[in-house]
């Protein structure tokens, strides 16, 4: 995404991936084309814990459709996202709720991802230009760290995103698997730091089945998740993420 986009040397592990490719393959390790999965999500703060039992959708990366579980207090809450807009189904009032762009930087469900999270879940691949600064070749993968710094007049929450990621296998066999993302302000301080771990094989995908999310200013606090089952390229369309659903509960 470099203008000319940088090209990576010559390596046998996916030599002609240039960063961009690098960054979006690992971007869509956990989402693929489209996705149904199961996970679980743990809040710890100082001073209490909540667990959550969630399933998602996924669709072409501008769809999203996340159903809570449980517990019995959040069951039935849905996320409905259709490319740039954002809805909620609170079933206990039987209402639908619009985000508006003011509420797009809270908390979702409590947790240290935002709402702007689930709507530019791609904002590091489309948002950003990628330069190379360390590449360290290991057993078997090479790691890559790379800074991502935003476009002009982008409009993205992080003055910069430096992220590690993994590549594994060669030429059409090759995968790229996310390790840390490291979020800054525009000031160029820390504010959270996210953490992929548990790399394993799910859906026929090698990806990280467990993401931490620890928050720089809120000592004590961290977001896990931990996904239990993926499934890849699910015959989803359009229809599936509509208003309709969301109202009738996901049925």
């Amino acid at each position: 995404m470099i203008v000319p986009v940088m090209l990576l040397a010559a390596h046998a592990f996916a030599a002609d991936w240039t960063l961009h490719d690098i960054v979006d393959r690992a971007n869509k390790a956990l989402r693929g084309d489209s996705s149904h999965g199961h996970m679980a999500m743990t809040i710890v703060t100082p001073n209490w814990k909540r667990e959550m039992e969630v399933e998602g959708w996924n669709h072409e990366r501008e769809y999203a459709f996340i159903k809570i579980l449980g517990p019995a207090k959040d069951k039935g809450n849905i996320t409905l996202r259709r490319k740039t807009e954002m809805w909620i189904w609170m079933p206990k009032v039987e209402r639908t709720i619009k985000i508006p762009p003011t509420m797009m930087h809270t908390s979702w469900q409590g947790s240290d991802f935002t709402y702007e999270d689930i709507v530019k879940a791609d904002s590091v691949v489309k948002d950003y230009d990628h330069k190379l600064l360390k590449k360290t070749p290991e057993k078997d993968r090479v790691v890559y760290e790379i800074e991502g710094d935003p476009k002009p007049d982008a409009p993205v929450v992080w003055g910069k995103i430096i992220l590690k990621v993994a590549v594994y296998g060669e030429g059409e066999q090759a995968e790229a698997v996310p390790l840390q993302e490291k979020d800054f302000s525009e000031r160029g301080g820390l504010e959270r730091t996210i953490t992929f771990s548990d790399i394993k094989r799910m859906g026929g995908r090698l990806l990280p089945a467990r993401l931490e999310c620890v928050p720089e200013n809120k000592p004590g606090q961290k977001t896990t998740i931990q996904y239990s089952e993926l499934t890849f390229d699910v015959p989803l369309t359009e229809k599936f993420f509509s208003l309709g659903r969301l109202e009738r509960g996901g049925l």
